[in-house]
C-alpha cells in the first residue's frame, strides 16, 4: 500500500514574486533557492522551508512584469499542485503499488534530484508524489540540503539543482 510521508510543498501560484517572499518571509518562513521553472520559462519558482525544515512551500511566479501565470480571484487561490513526499523505495515500486491501489497516474518521471509521478483527484487538483534520487540520511535536514545545493548550483553556473548537487550537499553536511 502507498504511504505518503508528509506534505512535500503545496505550490502556489503568484502574481508577483518579490511581493510574495516578502509576505511569506514575514511569516517566518526562510527563502532556500530560487531557479527556473523546468515547465515554463517566464516563470520562476522559490521553495521556501516551513517551521521544522521538513516542510516546504513552492511560489510559482512571473520573471517579469507583463508575464501572467495565472488570474487569481478574490476568495479562490491558485495552487498549480499539492506534493506529497514518498520515499525512495515506494517510489522504486510506485507503479505496481498504483496499480494495486486502483489510482491512475503518470510513470516516474526523473526531473533534477526529485522522482515524480502525477495523479489528478476527484475535484481536478493536480496532486503530485516526490521522492528525492539522492535522499539525505535520517536525522540530515532537507532544508539545510536544499539550500546548500543550491549554492552549489550557483557556484558551478548550473540552471537547476541536480541530483549531483544535492549529492554533494550530502556529503559535504554529513562531514561537518
Amino acid at each position: 500500500m502507498l504511504q505518503a510521508l508528509g506534505v512535500a510543498y503545496p505550490a502556489i501560484i503568484v502574481r508577483d514574486m518579490q511581493a510574495s517572499l516578502d509576505f511569506y518571509t514575514r511569516l517566518g518562513l526562510r527563502l532556500l533557492c530560487v531557479e527556473p521553472n523546468r515547465d515554463d520559462a517566464e516563470s520562476i519558482v522559490a521553495t521556501l522551508a516551513v517551521g521544522d525544515d521538513a516542510s516546504f512551500l513552492q511560489l510559482v511566479g512571473p520573471t517579469h512584469a507583463g508575464v501572467n501565470i495565472s488570474e487569481a480571484k478574490v476568495g479562490v487561490g491558485s495552487m498549480q499542485y499539492l506534493a506529497l513526499q514518498v520515499s525512495r523505495a515506494q517510489m522504486r515500486d510506485m507503479f505496481h503499488a498504483l496499480s494495486v491501489a486502483g489510482v491512475q497516474g503518470s510513470e516516474v518521471i526523473a526531473r533534477g534530484y526529485e522522482r515524480l509521478v502525477f495523479l489528478e483527484d476527484p475535484n481536478g487538483v493536480l496532486v503530485t508524489l516526490v521522492a528525492w534520487e539522492p535522499e539525505p540520511p535520517e536525522g540530515m535536514s532537507r532544508a539545510r540540503v536544499l539550500a546548500r545545493a543550491a549554492e552549489i548550483r550557483e557556484q558551478s553556473g548550473a540552471t537547476f539543482i541536480e541530483d549531483t548537487h544535492v549529492f554533494q550537499a550530502i556529503a559535504e553536511l554529513g562531514a561537518e
